[in-house]
């Protein structure tokens, strides 16, 4: 696994780059149905504007979920993302990757701006599906201590809601 070689199709790389839950299950559907070409390009940027946001968080508060996290660092990656699934807002915490040398690097971050330590924040491979909800479960505060309904996303790794269910995540 290579978290920072390209997206293997087009759709994907759009998708990696969306911040939103909703918008990124919206573009998703979209492009299943007219292609990349077919969602205007406001949807698939990085960042929505404001005015956008605000269309957003007017259909429903957790149709804005995700859509204030920070933004990615020059060469950074989102590896996986947790949801708080049934809170009002859907809020998403986002485990990121940067590569250093041979290395990676890790952060955590939120919509909140929470200053989170991790329980490493480096390492020589990528990371074992085990490994990335333990960085979840184990970084201070914890970001899996909530009494939501937790949901974990990623490009990168399949069955993260079951590696989670076996670790006692959720």
């Amino acid at each position: 696994m290579n978290y920072f070689a390209p997206a293997p199709t087009e759709e994907e790389a759009v998708l990696r780059i969306i911040k939103g839950n909703y918008r990124r299950q919206f573009v998703g559907k979209s492009m299943d149905e007219d292609g990349v070409e077919g969602v205007p390009p406001a949807w698939k940027e990085h960042n929505l504007s404001e005015v956008l946001r605000g269309f957003l968080g007017g259909q429903h508060p957790r149709a804005r979920g995700g859509e204030d996290l920070p933004d990615l660092e020059e060469g950074e990656v989102e590896i996986a993302r947790m949801t708080l699934a049934d809170s009002v807002h859907g809020e998403v915490t986002s485990l990121r990757a940067r590569q250093k040398g041979k290395g990676i690097t890790y952060r955590i971050a939120d919509e909140y701006g929470t200053e989170i330590d991790l329980p490493f924040e480096s390492s020589e491979v990528p990371l074992t599906p085990d490994q990335v909800i333990e960085m979840f479960r184990d970084c201070d505060p914890s970001q899996t201590e909530t009494d939501c309904q937790i949901e974990f996303q990623s490009f990168f790794y399949e069955d993260l809601d079951e590696v989670a269910a076996r670790l006692g995540v959720k």
